[in-house]
């Protein structure tokens, strides 16, 4: 398939014929090489009307899992069964990706997280590529939806992420929770973090532009079951909005989260977790311990809360201040007992 190299300025919804797939490459800038760094973006526009969804990831450019679902969704996506349109964006952050980080390190003065940035087209290179697609590529759509992974050290249960910065207009967010329960996964994080309005979920929601971001997998890692996962949540979310047919495939149980705690390490050592991701834990219980070397215990890190562990750090090494897990804060009984979706049941944690 044809791929037009354009410009960001140039992007156009409207040129792209009703029942055909189209691929860009979109120029941001260049590196010091010359070389361009372009946004592979394919756009699907269907041959009956309907809503415009933007379905990105590679915000970070540590998260493999979160880009290999977007392009399997571009490329699977078949004009014929589409209603309106899909503009599928796999790798938002070339230039973190291409240096192997979660960030890009060259902008400058300060290093630039393009989760959390405001767009500007005469920025450091990470804001322009917001811009690019904020302004741009995005400038003209009804729903959105941000793929993660996580950091490179992690490995993260699969969830719904609405993070609020808590003034957003209650029909929004009412659309949000919706959406955040159409993609299908067991948890939906209800996460308000006051001032938060930046990068491209907060932007969107900004503009009244439902958005929402998911999150599953390893840090610089793309294995089963996760791009799968979030495969299943992506087309979940397209029914949803009515872009592709049929109804979202839901869990037997879904549990809301509004507060999690980071527990940390205080001394510095080796850590030696006691619980994988998706378990239950109670208060006081035994999650990880720090030994030295000598393999003496020098701290034990043990639950804030009675929830369930969605984070763990796969990489023992911690310093003071490493984070260990995460727990989400939930009383459901009946989470041990649930029945445990199909993909979910492939998760394998290294050790357990």
């Amino acid at each position: 398939m044809q791929v037009l190299r354009i410009t960001p300025e140039q992007f156009d919804l409207g040129a792209v014929q009703r029942g055909t797939k189209q691929r860009y490459a979109v120029k941001v800038g260049e590196f010091a090489s010359g070389a361009p760094v372009e946004l592979a973006v394919t756009v699907v526009r269907g041959r009956d009307d309907g809503p415009t969804a933007f379905i990105g990831a590679g915000v970070h450019g540590e998260e493999p899992a979160g880009m290999d679902t977007v392009k399997r969704l571009a490329r699977e996506l078949d004009p014929e069964q589409v209603s309106g349109t899909v503009i599928a964006l796999p790798l938002i952050n070339v230039p973190a990706y291409v240096h192997r980080q979660r960030l890009y390190p060259l902008d400058a003065p300060t290093v630039v997280d393009i989760g959390g940035a405001q767009p500007d087209k005469d920025g450091v290179l990470s804001t322009r590529i917001l811009w690019a697609v904020v302004d741009c590529i995005a400038k003209d759509i009804d729903h959105a939806l941000d793929i993660h992974a996580t950091h490179l050290d992690s490995i993260n249960y699969p969830r719904a992420m609405l993070t609020s910065p808590g003034d957003l207009p209650e029909d929004l967010e009412r659309r949000r929770l919706e959406l955040g329960r159409a993609c299908g996964f067991e948890i939906i994080h209800r996460w308000t973090r006051k001032g938060r309005s930046g990068g491209p979920t907060g932007i969107f929601c900004r503009r009244g532009v439902p958005a929402i971001a998911i999150e599953a997998g390893e840090g610089w890692r793309n294995l089963y079951p996760f791009p799968e996962m979030m495969l299943r949540a992506s087309y979940n979310f397209l029914k949803a909005i009515g872009v592709v047919p049929g109804e979202p495939e839901l869990p037997a149980m879904q549990v809301e989260i509004t507060k999690r705690y980071e527990v940390t390490a205080s001394k510095g050592g080796m850590s030696h977790l006691k619980v994988k991701t998706g378990d239950y834990v109670r208060k006081g219980q035994l999650l990880a311990e720090i030994r030295d070397l000598y393999d003496d215990v020098v701290e034990e890190l043990l639950s804030p809360t009675n929830g369930i562990i969605v984070r763990t750090s796969l990489l023992p090494i911690v310093n003071t201040g490493a984070r260990v897990c995460n727990v989400y804060e939930t009383d459901e009984a009946g989470w041990e007992t649930r029945e445990v979706p199909e993909l979910e049941r492939h998760i394998v944690v290294s050790g357990f």
